[in-house]
């Protein structure tokens, strides 16, 4: 291991690999480079002939497609190289002195992977992270690096001597955390930028032993859930045991436009004893396991994506989001739980007696064949439980109490759906309503998944502590 920072561009770009399969790029294709963007995509860079050519077929322009075009690498030293939903976007050619010229081109590349075919199996996994900070948290393990520096000085170069000495330098920082989850073990580790530029909060989850895919990315929702930020993914690197690297993977990162790093900080709960902002080993890992295990029935990847997307929304429209992501927790729950809450006003077998009656009293009327199926066309959800009486149902089904406000800003949450603007005189009242109905989320997630038995009131003055049943007090 070079350095604890992601190594597949490092690997590509320092590993004299030749493009073997070039697939939509211009070739014959003489050197490459790729980098990350300011919005974390992976831009590559490629010099050709000035008369190369492109197998690429033409798309017209609006298409609406998935990217699959690919080109393939080896290495001198036999790794395997891949670029993977590989789209051109810009050409142009430059000069080299009087007589030399050069094609270059640039592509967007979804993902860059690197594969060493004879490496020996995988003994740990590291999944690459932006926007994991260290502060304003207290983490509750160190982490210590030392540089060791060997210096040579040879006095008199023919007939003298040499003087060797090693400085060793050493830095402790409070900047990671132990976690056992289903009985796998992993350091999630918060990274000092050390100067690299793009680095604005640089983290990793380290993996003892390597778990699949879709277990790491249930550990990276369950800590953006507990901790209350949104990590960027970048990608993942393969060791063996000697921590040599077998295969690594860089994606395009998606970083909410990059309105993820301006998003306040502000985790779930409580995670920690005596203080706001202290990780506990304990809590955390209380409230990962809940996420891992709850994160196929309450579908949490959908419900991840719609609330960072909602904290990311501007007031006006905010509400809208969080009535979103609070009614797709809503469907989930019920799916999960279908005898907890009541799905119609009537009973089945009461409805299916009004529903003919109903049926007869169209037929009868004496309105026209258009009105007559429309109005039938009705009849199915004519028995519906309403959105607001839902979210009643299922409060008290979870002994959850309901405020006054919080129902207020459900209820006004249309207001913003059909684009009624916010009335002057009342910003505040909206921006309390959009922060009623973040917390209404997280206390309806918490209970519901057992992740914690308090939730941080950021809808009130000085963010108290409560316990979930309790709702946010009236202000004023």
């Amino acid at each position: 291991m070079r350095e604890l920072t992601e190594e597949c561009l490092h690997i590509l770009n320092k590993g004299f690999f030749e493009i073997t399969d070039p697939g939509p790029l211009h070739q014959p294709i003489r050197s490459f480079s790729i980098r990350r963007d300011e919005k974390l995509n992976l831009i590559l860079e490629t010099e050709a002939a000035p008369n190369a050519r492109s197998a690429a077929v033409d798309q017209p322009p609006g298409s609406v497609r998935l990217t699959t075009e690919r080109a393939l690498l080896r290495s001198v030293d036999g790794l395997e190289g891949e670029f993977f939903g590989l789209v051109p976007y810009s050409r142009h050619c430059r000069s080299h002195g009087m007589n030399e010229q050069s094609l270059t081109e640039l592509a967007q590349v979804h993902i860059a992977k690197t594969n060493d075919p004879s490496g020996a199996p995988v003994a740990y996994v590291i999944d690459w992270l932006e926007n994991l900070p260290q502060s304003p948290y207290t983490w509750p393990a160190a982490s210590n690096v030392v540089t060791k520096t060997t210096i040579t000085r040879r006095i008199s170069l023919n007939d003298g001597i040499t003087i060797t000495s090693d400085t060793d330098r050493s830095i402790t920082s409070c900047n990671s955390a132990k976690l056992t989850v289903d009985g796998i073990t992993f350091y999630v580790c918060a990274l000092d930028k050390e100067d690299r530029p793009g680095i604005i909060k640089p983290g990793c989850i380290v993996y003892d032993g390597a778990p699949d895919d879709e277990f790491r990315k249930k550990v990276r929702t369950g800590l953006s859930f507990a901790m209350g930020i949104y990590l960027v993914d970048l990608g993942t690197t393969h060791y063996d045991v000697e921590w040599n690297v077998v295969s690594t993977l860089a994606r395009s990162a998606y970083s909410l436009r990059r309105h993820a790093f301006d998003i306040e900080t502000l985790q779930f709960a409580p995670l920690g004893d005596r203080f706001l902002n202290e990780l506990g080993a304990p809590q955390l890992t209380r409230a990962i396991q809940a996420f891992v295990t709850a994160f196929d029935v309450l579908d949490l990847a959908n419900l991840h994506w719609a609330f960072w997307h909602a904290c990311a929304a501007l007031p006006h429209i905010a509400p809208v989001h969080f009535g979103a992501v609070i009614e797709g927790l809503q469907g989930a729950y019920i799916k999960a739980n279908p005898t907890k809450v009541r799905k119609g006003w009537a009973t089945q077998g009461e409805w299916n007696i009004l529903k003919a009656a109903l049926r007869d009293v169209i037929a009868d009327a004496g309105i026209s064949i258009e009105a007559k199926t429309a109005l039938e066309a009705k009849l199915p959800t004519f028995n519906g439980i309403d959105q607001r009486q839902r979210l009643k149902d299922i409060m008290a089904a979870l002994d959850l109490d309901l405020s006054k406000d919080e129902d207020t800003a459900w209820r006004r949450r249309n207001k913003a759906a059909h684009g009624t603007p916010i009335p002057q005189g009342q910003e505040l009242a909206a921006i309390r309503d959009m922060k009623l109905l973040r917390g209404l989320f997280q206390r309806l997630l918490l209970r519901i998944t057992n992740a914690a038995d308090h939730y941080i009131d950021y809808s009130s003055p000085n963010h108290n502590c409560r316990p979930l049943r309790q709702a946010p007090p009236p202000i004023g």
